[in-house]
């Protein structure tokens, strides 16, 4: 054998590593493949995404911006905006508290936040923030990635809503108040026109009765049935009209005209007793709330009777915390509220829905407490402005 030739076990020895080195190339190959298809699809849903996206490194240098990023913040070219502080994206009193993006991050990791952010042109918009670490295939953090959503159209959107309702409840105001005045106004026809017509034949009828003491019996009996035909209808004229909007109400004010509903109430109803109690005083109370809270004390006591079986109830008016607070308490057997409220979308029920709306439409609030066996609570709040 020559010097330097080498052995047939060397030979084999050198084929066998050749062939393991080219099992690990292609290995490395195929995980290599495997890692861009990986890094490809995330790539595309990155690309497809309409949050904006941008992943920067530990030093919060923008590296990576998706198509959604440079649409939301006015950007045409990635060249615009790759190697700048993501800090950037945010307005100086914005991120007074924060030294650097990772502080953005960190305040935002695993739930979103709001932040104002600011266009290329410095024009200020707001967004929401959500973001994560960027980890090595060991663990190591080796950037970071946040995800920003244009709140502009949403923020636009709500404001609209809120205007909207705050012109539907003026508009209500409005409606509401046109409608008390043309029930006064029948309240006052009925009273004075139709109500002195009645009174004036129920008189004129009795007067006649009495010139005919030596007339006929059965002609006299007549005339009385007609007197007691007036009569019922003056009864009903009154009743028509007070419940429209008592005389009461514009004369007295309204603390004054709750002890009135409440004594007529029982003068009716004496198997029901009711507690008042008042703590505020009459000038206190805005006078356009004034027949939104007897409607309601109306419709309150309505239900009491027809549904709760109670025989005793408490009724306060006071003014607390900056609030005027009607509260209307029986010890009845109670309700299901959610089986009455379902009811009352078919248009039947107890009438609460109407009442809430009442309330709210002039800024209030309308809360019930109910339970079967437990009675039932009515609270309705309206700031005193």
């Amino acid at each position: 054998m020559r010097d330097g030739a080498k052995t047939k076990g060397q030979l084999v020895n050198e084929l066998e590593e050749l062939r393991q080195r080219e099992t690990r190339m292609e290995a490395s190959e195929t995980e290599r493949k495997k890692l861009e298809e990986e890094l490809s699809i995330v790539y595309d849903a990155l690309s497809s995404s309409v949050s904006g996206v941008i992943i920067t490194n530990l030093e919060g240098r923008i590296k990576y911006v998706n198509p959604a990023f440079l649409r939301i913040f006015g950007y045409r070219e990635k060249t615009e905006i790759l190697g700048k502080n993501a800090v950037n994206l945010f307005p100086t009193e914005e991120v007074k508290f924060f030294t650097d993006v990772k502080a953005i991050i960190d305040e935002t990791r695993g739930e979103t936040e709001e932040f104002i952010s600011q266009h290329k042109d410095g024009t200020k918009f707001p967004v929401e923030v959500s973001s994560s670490n960027v980890t090595d295939n060991i663990g190591n953090i080796v950037g970071r990635m946040a995800s920003f959503i244009d709140l502009t159209d949403r923020k636009q959107a709500k404001k609209a809503i809120q205007e909207s309702k705050k012109q539907i409840r003026v508009l209500s105001s409005r409606l509401l108040e046109a409608e008390e005045e043309e029930r006064k106004r029948i309240a006052r026809d009925l009273h004075d026109i139709i109500g002195s017509s009645l009174t004036a034949i129920k008189y004129s009828l009795e007067k006649e009765i009495d010139n005919m003491a030596k007339s006929p019996v059965p002609e006299r009996t007549s005339l009385e049935q007609v007197v007691s035909m007036v009569q019922n209808t003056i009864k009903e004229t009154k009743r028509i009209y007070r419940s429209l909007r008592p005389p009461i109400l514009d004369d007295l004010g309204i603390l004054a005209t709750i002890n009135w509903s409440c004594r007529e109430f029982q003068e009716v109803y004496s198997g029901i007793r009711i507690e008042k109690s008042f703590d505020i005083e009459e000038d206190k109370v805005p006078k356009p709330l004034k027949i939104v809270i007897y409607k309601l004390l109306l419709e309150t006591l309505n239900n009491i009777v027809k549904h709760s079986g109670a025989n005793l109830v408490r009724l306060s008016l006071r003014k607390t915390e900056g609030n005027l607070e009607l509260s209307v308490k029986d010890n009845g057997h109670g309700f299901n509220l959610k089986e009455i409220l379902s009811r009352e979308s078919h248009a039947t029920g107890l009438g609460l829905t109407s009442m809430k709306e009442r309330v709210e439409v002039f800024g209030g609030s309308f809360e019930i407490w109910t339970s079967k066996g437990k009675g039932t609570t009515i609270l309705a709040s309206w700031p005193c402005n």
